[in-house]
């Protein structure tokens, strides 16, 4: 239980960091000065309405992913194990999403920041949205260190695919191929489901 009770604050950590590192990479026009957003009156309610958000986001994501494994894995031969039982056990795999968070705090840390020409955020309506979007693909798409980021996404997903066939081998006793199909099956659900986090 302490373990988890660690992984949890951990988790939450460093989804604070991710977020408060990308605020940190937005200057905003406000009475025609560039200001941080870090300093606007808004940030404070966006930083919390955001990090509930994506706690709740991975956690329903693991929910998902956790129970497409214990339901698919109980419909091969092997060990049968209470879903009270496996659920705790694959709380371990919410690892992989505190080493993508983060690497995604030192991803948004190394970025350069990015002054938006309107004076709140996040940007509103299609125009302001699609202006943030391009200043922001033509700015950090080029670097290396962005790049790298959105790789790594796809390392983490295959490393918690990975991890998840492991537990289910290890839980069920079956075979790695049926255990592999299992996770893989579990993960495209979740994501099917969901969507990527």
């Amino acid at each position: 239980m302490k373990g988890l009770i660690s992984l949890s604050a951990l988790f939450f950590v460093v989804i604070a960091a991710t977020l408060y590192a990308s605020a940190a990479r937005i200057d905003l026009m406000i009475n025609g000065q560039r200001t941080s957003f870090l300093l606007t009156d808004a940030f404070n309610s966006w930083f919390a309405s955001n990090l509930a958000i994506s706690l709740f986001s991975v956690l329903l994501f693991w929910l998902i992913f956790a129970t497409g494994l214990a339901l698919l894995s109980r419909i091969l031969s092997g060990k049968q194990v209470s879903l009270r039982v496996v659920l705790p056990n694959l709380a371990y795999l919410l690892s992989v999403f505190v080493i993508l968070y983060a690497v995604r705090t030192v991803m948004y840390l190394a970025l350069p920041t990015i002054s938006f020409g309107i004076s709140y955020w996040p940007p509103v309506g299609d125009t302001d949205v699609n202006a943030a979007l391009k200043l922001m693909t033509e700015t950090w798409s080029p670097l290396y260190v962005y790049q790298f980021g959105n790789y790594f996404n796809m390392i983490a997903f295959v490393w918690l695919i990975i991890l998840g066939a492991i537990a289910v081998k290890a839980l069920r006793e079956i075979s790695w191929s049926k255990a592999l199909v299992v996770s893989a099956a579990g993960f495209f659900i979740a994501l099917f489901l969901f969507g990527p986090v």
